[in-house]
C-alpha cells in the first residue's frame, strides 16, 4: 500500500512537472501608443516607418555639390479625420546640417557612413523643406489622408565618399 502511494505521488509530481512546458512563455510583446489630443490618428503602419534608399553609385552623387539621387517616396497615414479637420503640417526632427539637409552620419561610428553626402525632404510636389521646420500644409479630407513625402540622397560637397547612408527623424503632424 505504500509503496502505491509513492508510486501515485512520483507520478503526480512528474505531471506537475511536465505540464510547467506548456505554460513556458515563448516571447514577450509590449503594446505601446498613447492617447492624445488630436483631431486625426496617425495610422499604426505609420508611426514606424523604414524608408529605404537604395545603393546608390558614388558616380550618381560625385563631382559637384546639390547632385541627387533617385527620391524614395513614403506616406505618413492619418486616419479618421473629422469633417472640421482644415489641414497638417509635418516636422520632421533629426540631425541636420546648415542646409537642412538630414546629415547621415548620426549614431554611426566614425568610418562607417558616407561623406559628402546628406538626406534632402520634400513633399509629392517636390517642394524642399528643411529638417526641424514645418513642410508646407496640406489640406485634409473626412477620413483617411495620406501625406505623401520624399527622401533623396543629395551631395554636399564635390567629393562623395562610400559607406552607410542612415538617418533617424522624428516626425510630429501639426494640425492646423
Amino acid at each position: 500500500m505504500k509503496k502505491s502511494v509513492l508510486v501515485k505521488f512520483a507520478a503526480l509530481a512528474v505531471a506537475g512537472v511536465l505540464s510547467q512546458g506548456a505554460f513556458a512563455a515563448d516571447g514577450t510583446i509590449n503594446f505601446t501608443g498613447e492617447i492624445v489630443d488630436a483631431p486625426c490618428s496617425v495610422s499604426p503602419n505609420s508611426q514606424n516607418l523604414t524608408v529605404p534608399l537604395g545603393k546608390v553609385s558614388r558616380t550618381v552623387l560625385d563631382g559637384a555639390a546639390g547632385k541627387k539621387a533617385t527620391p524614395a517616396k513614403f506616406n505618413i497615414e492619418l486616419l479618421n479625420c473629422p469633417a472640421a479637420s482644415k489641414g497638417a503640417s509635418v516636422t520632421f526632427t533629426g540631425p541636420a546640417n546648415a542646409a537642412g539637409q538630414l546629415r547621415i552620419d548620426a549614431g554611426m561610428a566614425a568610418g562607417s557612413f558616407a561623406e559628402g553626402v546628406a538626406i534632402e525632404l520634400r513633399d509629392s510636389a517636390s517642394k524642399v523643406f528643411a529638417a526641424n521646420a514645418e513642410s508646407p500644409v496640406y489640406v485634409l479630407a473626412e477620413g483617411a489622408n495620406a501625406l505623401k513625402f520624399e527622401a533623396v540622397y543629395i551631395s554636399t560637397a564635390p567629393k562623395v565618399t562610400v559607406g552607410r547612408g542612415d538617418s533617424t527623424a522624428l516626425f510630429t503632424v501639426n494640425y492646423k
